[in-house]
């Protein structure tokens, strides 16, 4: 039978598994990426873990991500997270726009589905053990522009600029994560952002939210969210589109559902094959994806992506992205399996397959 997932795990983790096998109890960290409708490939393996992993936690359970990640983690967050990522599911699968759709429309209709996937009472309604770290990143400078053609602009130099080094990228972001009072990341240290962290609340929610997926020149950016540095905040894959960062808990593990085996540190190192995560960053992570057998599998022979909103017509694009979604019902279930029989740890590759 041809295989639908695989599993990448970092030294610590692969030692782990292979002794102990893989729990909802070993789990302290989840991982959520950028990526837009690459989403809909993960959309039921989100829902698993939702229903049957997450209420067997009983632990403070981190949960980490920016751009379609953020909004995933907050709906795992939510007291009911799969009646949330129903209504996440729903608002960004069923999307239309005009032609030639401008900033002020996109930003509008993501605003909407941002809404309906909190619901109206969005921060009491999430669970107090489950401790979101939205990552959003602050322009510096220039890449602060409001005008979409000036934004082409700059941000075409900082794509030239982070080609030749991502070390350069802190000239133009700064990392503000929006989290939990009491979240804490087993971090031992942020990388080279100016990193601020700033305590999530009722009124900054929905703008971490917007920030965190606003995509430069496409969405708007946020100006001066409550309780954070001023400043135009934007889409947190500018500075961890797949995350780049030595996650290590001292008493478990990090889970990374991710879309693929590709992992990039950030949205501007995507077309560049030499740029990877660091292997020793996910020492304590699995990562799981979907195969290339079941992506080739599916329709077009791909994974949903945003350019889909500009090649095909929005009832085929709807009606694509929604096999998608039914196919991958085939992940929750393998992962199932892999688990309850106790086969997953035959299955794992090292991270350093798709790591440096």
């Amino acid at each position: 039978m041809t295989q639908a997932l695989n599993f990448y795990a970092g030294e610590h983790a692969y030692r782990t598994i292979q002794n102990e096998g893989l729990s909802p109890q070993s789990i302290r960290v989840i991982l959520g990426a950028s990526g837009g409708p690459k989403w809909f490939v993960l959309s039921h393996l989100d829902r698993y873990l939702a229903s049957e992993w997450l209420p067997a936690i009983n632990h403070p359970l981190n949960l980490i991500g920016s751009s379609i990640g953020a909004w995933r983690m907050t709906a795992y967050a939510n007291k009911d997270p799969v009646a949330a990522l129903d209504r996440l599911e729903h608002g960004y699968l069923n999307q239309r726009y005009s032609d030639n759709a401008d900033a002020d429309e996109i930003t509008g209709k993501v605003n909407e589905f941002i809404d309906e996937t909190l619901g109206d009472t969005s921060f009491e309604d999430l669970h107090p053990n489950r401790l979101l770290h939205l990552v959003t990143a602050r322009c510096r400078g220039i890449t602060a522009a409001h005008s979409s053609r000036r934004q082409a602009w700059v941000f075409t130099g900082v794509a030239a600029s982070n080609m030749i080094s991502r070390a350069t990228l802190p000239r133009y972001f700064d990392r503000v994560v929006f989290r939990s009072q009491g979240g804490q990341l087993p971090l031992p240290d942020w990388d080279q952002f100016t990193t601020y962290q700033v305590t999530l609340s009722i009124d900054n929610l929905r703008q971490a939210l917007q920030a965190s997926g606003a995509i430069p020149v496409v969405i708007h950016g946020v100006t001066n969210p409550a309780g954070a540095p001023p400043g135009v905040y934007r889409d947190g894959g500018m500075v961890d589109y797949h995350f780049d960062l030595p996650i290590k808990p001292d008493n478990g593990l990090v889970l990374y559902p991710h879309f693929s085996p590709v992992l990039k540190p950030g949205w501007f190192d995507k077309p560049l094959p030499w740029r990877k995560v660091t292997a020793n960053h996910y020492s304590h992570t699995l990562v799981m994806c979907p195969s290339p057998a079941f992506i080739n599998s599916l329709p077009y022979g791909k994974i949903p992506d945003r350019k889909d909103f500009e090649t095909l017509d929005a009832d085929t694009r709807i009606r694509y992205w929604t096999k998608v979604v039914d196919m991958n019902r085939a992940l929750a279930d393998e992962f199932h399996n892999l688990v309850s029989t106790g086969k997953l740890a035959e299955r794992l590759q090292p991270i350093t397959t798709i790591a440096r």
